[in-house]
Protein backbone atom coordinates (compact mmCIF):
# COMPACT_ATOMS: atom_id res chain seq x y z
CA UNK A 1 0.00 0.00 0.00
CA UNK A 2 1.67 3.46 -1.16
CA UNK A 3 1.81 5.68 1.73
CA UNK A 4 0.48 9.56 0.94
CA UNK A 5 2.89 12.41 2.47
CA UNK A 6 1.03 14.31 4.83
CA UNK A 7 2.20 18.42 5.41
CA UNK A 8 1.36 19.38 9.27
CA UNK A 9 1.80 23.27 9.13
CA UNK A 10 2.67 24.96 12.44
CA UNK A 11 0.20 28.22 12.81
CA UNK A 12 2.19 30.22 15.64
CA UNK A 13 -0.18 32.70 17.15
CA UNK A 14 1.77 35.94 18.35
CA UNK A 15 0.26 36.78 21.45
CA UNK A 16 0.12 40.62 22.85
CA UNK A 17 0.51 41.19 26.70
CA UNK A 18 -3.11 43.23 27.13
CA UNK A 19 -4.45 44.95 30.36
CA UNK A 20 -5.40 48.25 31.65
CA UNK A 21 -1.48 49.44 31.76
CA UNK A 22 -0.21 47.65 28.34
CA UNK A 23 1.71 50.43 26.12
CA UNK A 24 0.17 49.19 22.77
CA UNK A 25 -3.25 50.31 22.83
CA UNK A 26 -4.90 51.95 20.02
CA UNK A 27 -4.69 55.49 22.18
CA UNK A 28 -0.87 55.24 22.92
CA UNK A 29 -0.41 54.84 19.07
CA UNK A 30 1.40 57.73 17.63
CA UNK A 31 -0.04 60.49 16.54
CA UNK A 32 -3.09 59.93 19.06
CA UNK A 33 -3.34 63.09 21.16
CA UNK A 34 -5.31 62.60 24.86
CA UNK A 35 -7.03 65.25 26.33
CA UNK A 36 -6.65 65.80 30.45
CA UNK A 37 -6.78 67.84 33.66
CA UNK A 38 -4.17 68.00 35.65
CA UNK A 39 -3.37 68.60 39.58
CA UNK A 40 -0.17 70.12 40.99
CA UNK A 41 0.94 68.01 43.65
CA UNK A 42 1.64 69.23 46.68
CA UNK A 43 1.51 69.00 50.48
CA UNK A 44 -1.80 69.88 52.45
CA UNK A 45 -2.43 69.68 56.03
CA UNK A 46 -3.32 65.97 57.15
CA UNK A 47 -3.44 65.42 60.67
CA UNK A 48 -2.33 62.12 61.32
CA UNK A 49 -4.79 60.02 63.25
CA UNK A 50 -5.14 56.73 65.61
CA UNK A 51 -7.86 54.05 64.49
CA UNK A 52 -9.48 52.02 66.92
CA UNK A 53 -13.00 50.00 67.19
CA UNK A 54 -15.26 50.40 70.11
CA UNK A 55 -18.90 50.95 71.37
CA UNK A 56 -21.18 53.86 72.43
CA UNK A 57 -22.25 54.25 76.38
CA UNK A 58 -24.98 56.04 77.86
CA UNK A 59 -23.33 59.08 80.36
CA UNK A 60 -26.05 58.18 82.60
CA UNK A 61 -27.91 55.11 82.83
CA UNK A 62 -30.46 54.02 86.21
CA UNK A 63 -33.40 51.77 87.01
CA UNK A 64 -35.84 54.33 88.24
CA UNK A 65 -37.43 52.94 91.49
CA UNK A 66 -40.17 54.05 93.90
CA UNK A 67 -38.99 55.00 97.56
CA UNK A 68 -42.36 53.77 99.54
CA UNK A 69 -44.72 50.92 98.19
CA UNK A 70 -48.03 51.43 97.02
CA UNK A 71 -50.19 50.76 93.82
CA UNK A 72 -49.27 52.26 90.37
CA UNK A 73 -52.11 54.86 89.52
CA UNK A 74 -50.38 56.57 86.55
CA UNK A 75 -47.56 55.33 84.17
CA UNK A 76 -46.62 58.14 82.00
CA UNK A 77 -44.20 56.94 79.62
CA UNK A 78 -43.05 54.04 77.74
CA UNK A 79 -40.32 52.40 75.61
CA UNK A 80 -38.69 55.51 73.61
CA UNK A 81 -40.33 58.19 75.75
CA UNK A 82 -37.64 61.62 75.52
CA UNK A 83 -37.95 63.30 79.25
CA UNK A 84 -36.91 65.91 80.60
CA UNK A 85 -34.97 66.42 84.35
CA UNK A 86 -37.91 66.47 87.29
CA UNK A 87 -40.80 65.62 84.61
CA UNK A 88 -43.33 63.13 86.01
CA UNK A 89 -42.91 59.23 84.85
CA UNK A 90 -45.35 57.65 87.09
CA UNK A 91 -47.69 57.95 90.41
CA UNK A 92 -48.76 55.46 93.42
CA UNK A 93 -52.26 55.85 94.39
CA UNK A 94 -52.01 58.57 97.75
CA UNK A 95 -55.06 58.11 99.51
CA UNK A 96 -53.16 56.06 102.33
CA UNK A 97 -50.09 58.40 102.46
CA UNK A 98 -52.67 61.54 102.62
CA UNK A 99 -54.87 60.16 105.35
CA UNK A 100 -50.98 59.82 107.34
CA UNK A 101 -50.57 63.32 107.41
CA UNK A 102 -53.60 64.67 108.20
CA UNK A 103 -53.10 62.44 111.15
CA UNK A 104 -50.02 63.72 112.17
CA UNK A 105 -50.79 66.99 111.78
CA UNK A 106 -53.66 66.30 114.54
CA UNK A 107 -51.13 64.45 116.95
CA UNK A 108 -49.34 68.18 116.69
CA UNK A 109 -52.36 70.42 116.82
CA UNK A 110 -53.08 68.18 120.18
CA UNK A 111 -49.42 69.14 121.49
CA UNK A 112 -49.42 72.67 120.26
CA UNK A 113 -52.84 72.52 122.21
CA UNK A 114 -51.47 71.70 125.26
CA UNK A 115 -48.67 73.74 125.31
CA UNK A 116 -50.98 76.64 124.07
CA UNK A 117 -49.78 77.85 121.10
CA UNK A 118 -52.73 76.90 118.37
CA UNK A 119 -53.03 80.37 117.68
CA UNK A 120 -48.85 80.93 117.46
CA UNK A 121 -46.83 80.62 113.92
CA UNK A 122 -44.19 79.22 115.83
CA UNK A 123 -43.25 76.53 117.99
CA UNK A 124 -40.86 78.34 120.41
CA UNK A 125 -42.12 77.31 124.01
CA UNK A 126 -41.76 79.71 127.44
CA UNK A 127 -42.41 77.27 129.97
CA UNK A 128 -43.61 80.43 132.47
CA UNK A 129 -46.03 81.32 129.89
CA UNK A 130 -47.79 78.09 129.75
CA UNK A 131 -51.06 77.50 131.85
CA UNK A 132 -50.18 74.76 134.11
CA UNK A 133 -46.96 76.06 134.67
CA UNK A 134 -48.71 79.17 135.81
CA UNK A 135 -50.84 77.77 137.53
CA UNK A 136 -48.47 75.75 139.28
CA UNK A 137 -46.59 79.27 140.30
CA UNK A 138 -49.55 80.78 141.68
CA UNK A 139 -50.04 77.62 144.01
CA UNK A 140 -46.39 78.02 144.64
CA UNK A 141 -46.28 81.92 145.54
CA UNK A 142 -49.64 81.19 147.48
CA UNK A 143 -47.81 78.63 149.90
CA UNK A 144 -44.99 80.76 150.68
CA UNK A 145 -46.52 83.49 151.32
CA UNK A 146 -48.84 81.19 154.14
CA UNK A 147 -45.29 79.57 155.23
CA UNK A 148 -44.02 83.06 155.80
CA UNK A 149 -46.81 84.28 157.83
CA UNK A 150 -46.67 81.03 159.83
CA UNK A 151 -43.19 81.52 160.72
CA UNK A 152 -43.90 85.15 161.85
CA UNK A 153 -46.84 83.89 163.97
CA UNK A 154 -45.32 80.61 165.73
CA UNK A 155 -41.91 83.37 166.48
CA UNK A 156 -44.91 84.95 168.44
CA UNK A 157 -46.66 82.12 169.67
CA UNK A 158 -49.54 82.72 168.32
CA UNK A 159 -49.62 79.46 165.97
CA UNK A 160 -48.84 76.16 167.40
CA UNK A 161 -45.66 74.29 166.11
CA UNK A 162 -47.74 71.87 164.22
CA UNK A 163 -49.78 74.74 162.13
CA UNK A 164 -46.16 75.74 161.53
CA UNK A 165 -44.62 72.54 159.72
CA UNK A 166 -47.53 71.81 157.98
CA UNK A 167 -47.27 75.25 156.13
CA UNK A 168 -43.89 74.38 155.22
CA UNK A 169 -44.49 70.61 154.27
CA UNK A 170 -47.11 71.93 152.12
CA UNK A 171 -45.23 74.48 150.64
CA UNK A 172 -42.70 71.92 149.69
CA UNK A 173 -45.36 69.85 148.01
CA UNK A 174 -46.08 72.78 145.52
CA UNK A 175 -42.77 73.46 144.79
CA UNK A 176 -42.62 70.21 143.34
CA UNK A 177 -45.77 70.01 141.57
CA UNK A 178 -44.21 73.36 140.02
CA UNK A 179 -41.15 71.82 139.17
CA UNK A 180 -43.04 68.67 137.62
CA UNK A 181 -45.29 71.26 135.92
CA UNK A 182 -41.80 72.48 134.45
CA UNK A 183 -40.48 68.92 133.20
CA UNK A 184 -44.35 68.45 131.77
CA UNK A 185 -43.83 71.97 129.69
CA UNK A 186 -40.34 70.44 128.33
CA UNK A 187 -41.33 66.64 127.47
CA UNK A 188 -44.26 68.11 125.23
CA UNK A 189 -41.81 70.48 123.24
CA UNK A 190 -39.97 67.60 122.77
CA UNK A 191 -42.89 65.50 121.79
CA UNK A 192 -43.97 68.51 119.51
CA UNK A 193 -40.53 68.02 118.12
CA UNK A 194 -40.54 64.21 117.11
CA UNK A 195 -44.14 64.76 115.77
CA UNK A 196 -42.98 67.44 113.78
CA UNK A 197 -40.54 65.16 112.29
CA UNK A 198 -42.96 62.60 111.84
CA UNK A 199 -45.31 64.82 109.86
CA UNK A 200 -42.00 66.49 107.50
CA UNK A 201 -41.52 62.45 106.89
CA UNK A 202 -45.12 61.18 105.94
CA UNK A 203 -45.22 64.75 103.49
CA UNK A 204 -42.53 63.46 102.25
CA UNK A 205 -43.76 59.71 101.88
CA UNK A 206 -46.56 61.50 100.07
CA UNK A 207 -44.36 63.34 97.49
CA UNK A 208 -42.55 60.31 96.94
CA UNK A 209 -45.57 58.73 95.41
CA UNK A 210 -44.89 61.16 92.46
CA UNK A 211 -42.10 59.72 90.25
CA UNK A 212 -39.77 61.91 89.15
CA UNK A 213 -37.20 61.75 85.96
CA UNK A 214 -33.96 62.11 88.09
CA UNK A 215 -31.49 63.44 84.57
CA UNK A 216 -32.84 63.89 80.93
CA UNK A 217 -32.77 61.47 79.12
CA UNK A 218 -35.00 58.52 76.99
CA UNK A 219 -36.99 55.73 78.44
CA UNK A 220 -34.98 52.05 77.40
CA UNK A 221 -36.94 49.83 79.42
CA UNK A 222 -40.51 49.75 81.02
CA UNK A 223 -40.90 47.13 84.09
CA UNK A 224 -44.14 48.22 86.25
CA UNK A 225 -47.44 48.18 84.91
CA UNK A 226 -50.57 49.73 85.71
CA UNK A 227 -52.65 48.88 88.72
CA UNK A 228 -49.20 47.00 90.30
CA UNK A 229 -48.33 47.04 93.85
CA UNK A 230 -45.01 47.85 94.05
CA UNK A 231 -42.67 47.11 97.17
CA UNK A 232 -39.98 49.60 97.96
CA UNK A 233 -37.26 50.43 95.11
CA UNK A 234 -38.99 48.19 93.00
CA UNK A 235 -37.61 49.38 89.43
CA UNK A 236 -40.27 50.98 87.34
CA UNK A 237 -38.46 52.03 84.00
CA UNK A 238 -34.93 52.17 82.67
CA UNK A 239 -33.59 55.81 81.92
CA UNK A 240 -30.45 56.43 80.32
CA UNK A 241 -28.78 60.11 79.37
CA UNK A 242 -28.65 60.26 75.48
CA UNK A 243 -26.52 63.67 75.23
CA UNK A 244 -23.73 63.49 76.06
CA UNK A 245 -22.67 59.83 75.10
CA UNK A 246 -19.46 57.72 76.05
CA UNK A 247 -17.47 56.16 73.61
CA UNK A 248 -15.33 53.34 74.52
CA UNK A 249 -12.08 52.61 72.31
CA UNK A 250 -9.88 49.91 72.57
CA UNK A 251 -6.26 51.73 71.06
CA UNK A 252 -3.22 49.23 70.33
CA UNK A 253 -0.35 49.57 72.99
CA UNK A 254 2.11 50.77 70.47
CA UNK A 255 0.30 53.82 69.37
CA UNK A 256 -1.21 54.56 73.37
CA UNK A 257 1.60 56.83 74.48
CA UNK A 258 0.19 59.16 71.72
CA UNK A 259 -3.30 59.81 73.26
CA UNK A 260 -4.07 62.81 75.85
CA UNK A 261 -7.12 63.88 76.93
CA UNK A 262 -8.72 66.83 74.91
CA UNK A 263 -7.63 65.27 71.81
CA UNK A 264 -10.46 65.35 68.79
CA UNK A 265 -12.00 62.29 68.20
CA UNK A 266 -14.55 61.65 65.32
CA UNK A 267 -16.75 58.20 64.70
CA UNK A 268 -18.56 56.19 62.43
CA UNK A 269 -21.12 54.36 62.59
CA UNK A 270 -21.97 51.44 60.55
CA UNK A 271 -24.63 52.34 57.67
CA UNK A 272 -24.20 55.92 58.40
CA UNK A 273 -22.36 58.46 56.21
CA UNK A 274 -22.60 61.10 59.03
CA UNK A 275 -19.29 61.94 61.24
CA UNK A 276 -20.22 62.97 64.75
CA UNK A 277 -16.79 64.36 66.28
CA UNK A 278 -15.90 65.02 70.38
CA UNK A 279 -13.09 64.90 72.82
CA UNK A 280 -10.92 62.21 74.72
CA UNK A 281 -12.03 62.35 78.37
CA UNK A 282 -10.78 59.88 80.24
CA UNK A 283 -7.78 57.28 79.81
CA UNK A 284 -7.33 53.75 81.62
CA UNK A 285 -4.33 53.98 84.13
CA UNK A 286 -3.46 50.08 82.37
CA UNK A 287 -2.56 48.39 79.68
CA UNK A 288 -4.94 45.65 79.45
CA UNK A 289 -2.66 42.55 79.35
CA UNK A 290 -5.08 40.28 77.30
CA UNK A 291 -5.51 42.29 74.28
CA UNK A 292 -2.80 44.90 75.01
CA UNK A 293 -4.59 47.91 74.48
CA UNK A 294 -5.54 50.85 76.09
CA UNK A 295 -9.22 51.52 76.86
CA UNK A 296 -9.80 55.78 76.16
CA UNK A 297 -13.25 57.18 76.62
CA UNK A 298 -14.26 60.00 74.81
CA UNK A 299 -17.26 62.38 74.99
CA UNK A 300 -19.67 63.05 71.96
CA UNK A 301 -22.35 65.45 71.93
CA UNK A 302 -25.97 63.97 70.55
CA UNK A 303 -28.50 67.06 70.94
CA UNK A 304 -30.49 65.22 68.37
CA UNK A 305 -30.78 61.90 69.46
CA UNK A 306 -29.21 60.43 66.51
CA UNK A 307 -26.53 57.89 68.29
CA UNK A 308 -27.99 54.87 70.16
CA UNK A 309 -25.91 53.41 73.65
CA UNK A 310 -24.83 50.06 72.45
CA UNK A 311 -23.90 50.60 68.85
CA UNK A 312 -20.84 49.25 67.27
CA UNK A 313 -18.75 52.27 66.29
CA UNK A 314 -14.85 53.16 64.45
CA UNK A 315 -13.63 56.27 65.88
CA UNK A 316 -10.66 58.33 65.04
CA UNK A 317 -8.26 60.36 67.15
CA UNK A 318 -6.19 63.14 65.94
CA UNK A 319 -2.53 62.41 67.42
CA UNK A 320 -1.16 65.33 65.17
CA UNK A 321 -3.06 68.15 63.56
CA UNK A 322 0.05 69.83 62.19
CA UNK A 323 1.16 66.37 59.42
CA UNK A 324 1.29 67.56 56.61
CA UNK A 325 1.18 64.93 53.65
CA UNK A 326 -0.16 64.01 49.70
CA UNK A 327 -3.16 63.81 48.67
CA UNK A 328 -5.43 63.34 45.00
CA UNK A 329 -8.58 62.92 44.26
CA UNK A 330 -9.89 59.18 44.23
CA UNK A 331 -10.84 59.15 40.75
CA UNK A 332 -6.86 59.80 39.90
CA UNK A 333 -6.41 56.55 41.10
CA UNK A 334 -6.40 52.97 38.91
CA UNK A 335 -6.67 49.56 40.77
CA UNK A 336 -5.58 46.47 39.39
CA UNK A 337 -4.40 43.15 41.08
CA UNK A 338 -4.07 44.93 44.29
CA UNK A 339 -1.63 47.55 43.01
CA UNK A 340 -2.81 50.98 42.69
CA UNK A 341 -1.07 53.92 40.41
CA UNK A 342 -1.69 57.54 39.11
CA UNK A 343 -0.50 59.14 35.91
CA UNK A 344 1.41 62.16 35.59
CA UNK A 345 2.13 64.10 32.93
CA UNK A 346 5.93 64.74 31.61
CA UNK A 347 7.13 66.25 28.46
CA UNK A 348 3.51 65.99 26.95
CA UNK A 349 3.21 62.06 27.58
CA UNK A 350 1.81 60.26 30.50
CA UNK A 351 3.81 58.24 33.20
CA UNK A 352 2.28 55.78 36.01
CA UNK A 353 3.43 55.85 39.17
CA UNK A 354 2.78 52.79 41.36
CA UNK A 355 1.53 54.51 44.73
CA UNK A 356 0.94 53.14 48.35
CA UNK A 357 -2.20 54.94 49.42
CA UNK A 358 -3.84 55.36 53.00
CA UNK A 359 -6.79 56.61 54.35
CA UNK A 360 -9.88 58.45 52.41
CA UNK A 361 -10.37 61.97 53.62
CA UNK A 362 -13.87 62.22 53.42
CA UNK A 363 -13.75 65.28 51.06
CA UNK A 364 -13.53 62.76 47.77
CA UNK A 365 -9.59 62.45 48.58
CA UNK A 366 -7.42 59.61 49.63
CA UNK A 367 -4.25 59.90 50.92
CA UNK A 368 -0.96 59.26 49.20
CA UNK A 369 1.82 57.74 51.10
CA UNK A 370 4.43 56.98 48.82
CA UNK A 371 4.66 57.37 44.95
CA UNK A 372 4.42 60.83 44.41
CA UNK A 373 6.53 63.96 44.61
CA UNK A 374 6.07 67.89 44.99
CA UNK A 375 5.63 69.40 41.43
CA UNK A 376 4.19 65.75 39.72
CA UNK A 377 0.85 66.76 37.47
CA UNK A 378 -1.33 64.05 38.41
CA UNK A 379 -4.22 63.34 35.87
CA UNK A 380 -7.67 64.66 37.97
CA UNK A 381 -9.09 61.97 36.20
CA UNK A 382 -8.25 58.44 35.05
CA UNK A 383 -9.37 56.02 32.58
CA UNK A 384 -8.75 52.42 31.69
CA UNK A 385 -7.88 53.48 28.25
CA UNK A 386 -4.83 55.19 29.57
CA UNK A 387 -1.29 53.66 29.26
CA UNK A 388 2.23 54.86 29.78
CA UNK A 389 4.26 56.90 27.20
CA UNK A 390 0.46 57.79 25.74
CA UNK A 391 0.51 61.67 24.05
CA UNK A 392 -1.69 63.92 26.11
CA UNK A 393 -2.63 67.73 25.65
CA UNK A 394 -3.62 69.43 28.92
CA UNK A 395 -6.13 71.33 29.31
Amino acid sequence: MRLLPITIALVFVNVGCTGPYSTDKVAAKEGTVTDVSVLPVSKISIPEVVTANGELFAEESANVTNKVPGRVAKLNVDLGSVVKEGEVLAELEKDDYTFRVQQTQALVDQIRARLGLLNKSTDDVVPENVAVVKEADAALREAKFILETTTRLAKDGVVSRIEYEKAAVRTQGIEARYQAAIAEVMGLRSQLSERRAQLALARQQLEDTTIHAPFSGAITRRQASLGEFLPVNAAMVTLVRQNPLRVRLGIPERQAARIRQGQPVEIRLEGMAERFTGRVVRLSPAIDAQNRSLVIEGEIPNPAGKLRPGSFVEGTIVVDSTSMGYAVPVGALVGFAGIDRAFVVKDGALDDRVVRTGRKLGDGRVEILDGLRDGDQVVAKAGDRMAKGQKVRVR
